[in-house]
């Protein structure tokens, strides 16, 4: 009789034990130098700001010299051919017959000249050398999603070690009217799919970006599901494409307000994107900057080019502003970024 009841003390320490253990899910997340937290990004535990553009240096690094006079901090990195991506090997002819350049070199030259990188995948490139863009689809429907998320992981375990490389999820994912069988429901499982991707590499604890939904420009998804998202997850921004749902019949009080809208109910955003051409022509964006700076909103612009006839290149043919029937789109931001 004695020695049961010394069992049954020993069983139910080990049981009272059992229950003061905190769950995975209440560990504390790993102290990184970036955090996002309450709604805000933090480095080192103060809030900051972070503007930039969007770059395509997996096609060949850019001056970086043009790039430190423009002020530019954070560089958002274009990935057209994420299957045949090099993550930390020399450059190499891809099937599609473009050269690209590995994405170690391009963080380290960002590095070198104090700027945070953003790798965001815009496309698969098959076999074949036919290219797909992600921009519009449902990213879990697509026949090479269970590559894709190979490909990411792979991208993870290289940089998880460098923090300053973010990591974004999709470019502008779902249709932009909602359509094609789009749900807040479905953007929610697919994010919540991507970013667990993501997390399933021991010891990643970079940032993930995840983008609204109707091609990345809308708020809706992240203010029905984004709280659902962040219950599971540590560390996510969420990314805003600023085109025509942000620049068009929207005053700077009005985007003012949506932006805040979003920082009240704690998320943390950045505006991935923001440009004077769509699909609905040329627009004007210095109500939007304006709000972005009022509310200190991480800006990147499309798109960091020497092209004078491209009226989103921030940058013509020569390498200064390029100001080209653009309502002064190189200059617009430059003074932007000086601010």
């Amino acid at each position: 009789m004695r020695l049961f009841f010394t069992y049954l003390v020993i069983a139910l320490l080990v049981i009272g034990c059992k229950q003061e253990s905190p769950s995975p899910a209440e560990d504390a997340f790993p102290e990184t130098p970036f955090l996002i937290e309450q709604g805000e990004i933090t480095y080192n535990g103060s809030p900051v700001t972070y503007n930039g553009v969007n770059a395509l240096q997996t096609f060949g690094l850019s001056d970086s010299a043009i790039m430190n006079e423009w002020g530019i901090e954070i560089v958002r990195e274009f990935i057209g051919n994420l299957r045949e991506q090099p993550i930390e090997e020399d450059a190499i002819l891809a099937s599609d017959g473009n050269w690209y350049h590995g994405l170690q070199k391009i963080v380290d030259q960002n590095r070198a000249n104090g700027k945070v990188t953003i790798l965001c995948p815009f496309g698969w490139v098959n076999e074949a050398g036919e290219q797909t863009l992600f921009t519009g689809l449902n990213p879990s429907e697509q026949s090479f999603y269970s590559e894709y998320k190979t490909k990411m992981r792979a991208i993870a375990s290289h940089f998880k070690d460098q923090p300053d490389v973010w990591i974004e999820v999709w470019n502008e994912p779902y249709s932009w009217n909602n359509q094609h069988g789009y749900t807040h429901s479905l953007w929610l499982s697919d994010m919540k799919d991507m970013v667990t991707n993501l997390r399933s590499v021991s010891g990643f604890y970079n940032v993930i970006l995840v983008p609204g939904n109707e091609q990345g420009q809308a708020e809706d998804a992240i203010l029905a599901e984004g709280n659902k998202l962040l219950n599971d997850q540590h560390n996510l921004l969420f990314d805003l494409h600023a085109y025509e749902k942000w620049l068009i019949d929207q005053s700077t009080e009005e985007i003012t307000s949506r932006i805040n809208a979003l920082k009240s109910e704690g998320f943390a955003i950045v505006f991935g994107e923001v440009g004077v051409i769509n699909a609905s022509g040329l627009m004007q964006v210095d109500h939007f900057l304006t709000a972005a700076q009022t509310t200190n909103t991480s800006t990147l612009a499309w798109l960091w080019n020497k092209n004078s006839g491209d009226q989103n290149a921030l940058l013509n043919d020569n390498g200064g502003a390029n100001n080209n029937e653009n309502n002064n789109w190189g200059n617009t931001f430059k003074n932007f970024l000086a601010q």
